[in-house]
């Protein structure tokens, strides 16, 4: 190969690198991935030249590469019951790439934030493929299902798909589709929330909130001996508004990030048992 070549080369080499590395060329990078993970002959001998060699060599390789062997081995939900492969793959590259934010791989840091946002999607994505699946895409029946309901609901007239409906009343209407209670729903609509504050660079913990909130909550009597607020009482105490965001901040803070993988998997098999 002439020197020029191998210049060209190298320089492809950087730039699918760099399109690998982006966050917003997961398809991509996905693609990728699977050419090399499902090339079995390639993968053996790798295995095969590592073992025979420095015991760190899989890790380096894998570092070098980006394969992620770790988030790839982990099990997926079963998207099986989608048959468009584009909707599926979507899914599960967000699922993906959200675990890589759990557990720092692939030049990322763990960052509840972003594992938030990739969560995000796959609730959107899911919770719209289920209402155009399970009423056949007529928005007329599904405004007639929402307000049925929730007859105080008012949703824009002119809505023309159910992508148009805003997040967390989907979410809502969830509940009354699979009979879950409002503490299921807590997972979605906090990974929303959290979505929506960081794309307005607003996403902090309010440590203040927290410790005022508990003062307040011991104070009149709203407060378990186990170190928890009492719920019977503690919207009466300080105002359901207040207790609404207190338990926001507490969530946020905590970095439940097995719950919401969780609350995942539960939407995929409410989802896929319903339609």
């Amino acid at each position: 190969m002439g020197t020029d070549k191998k210049k060209q080369v190298n320089q492809l080499l950087v730039f699918v690198k760099h399109l690998y590395d982006h966050p917003d060329y997961n398809e991509f990078a996905a693609g990728i991935r699977s050419i090399v993970l499902n090339d079995e002959d390639f993968l053996s001998e790798l295995r095969k030249e590592a073992a025979a060699g420095d015991p760190d060599a899989i890790r380096k390789i894998e570092a070098y590469l980006s394969l992620d062997f770790q988030i790839d081995a982990k099990e997926l939900p079963d998207y099986g019951f989608i048959a468009d492969d584009a909707v599926r793959e979507r899914l599960q590259a967000d699922y993906r790439e959200m675990l890589r934010y759990e557990f720092g791989t692939r030049n990322h840091k763990i960052d509840f934030a972003e594992f938030c946002r990739y969560a995000t999607l796959q609730i959107e994505m899911l919770t719209n493929f289920y209402f155009e699946k399970k009423y056949s895409g007529d928005i007329a029946t599904i405004i007639q299902v929402f307000t049925r309901f929730s007859p105080n609901l008012k949703l824009y007239s002119g809505l023309s798909n159910v992508s148009e409906i805003a997040l967390k009343t989907k979410i809502f209407q969830l509940r009354n589709e699979f009979q879950w209670d409002r503490k299921a729903l807590n997972p979605y609509l906090y990974a929303v929330e959290v979505r929506n504050n960081q794309s307005h660079r607003s996403l902090v913990v309010n440590k203040d909130l927290i410790r005022e909130t508990e003062q307040k909550l011991k104070a009149g009597g709203a407060w378990t001996t186990y170190g928890k607020p009492d719920y019977t009482k503690a919207a009466s105490v300080i105002g359901q508004d207040a207790f609404n965001e207190y338990n926001y901040q507490v969530w946020v803070d905590q970095q439940p990030f097995q719950e919401v993988t969780e609350a995942i998997k539960n939407l995929v098999d409410a989802i896929s048992s319903s339609i």
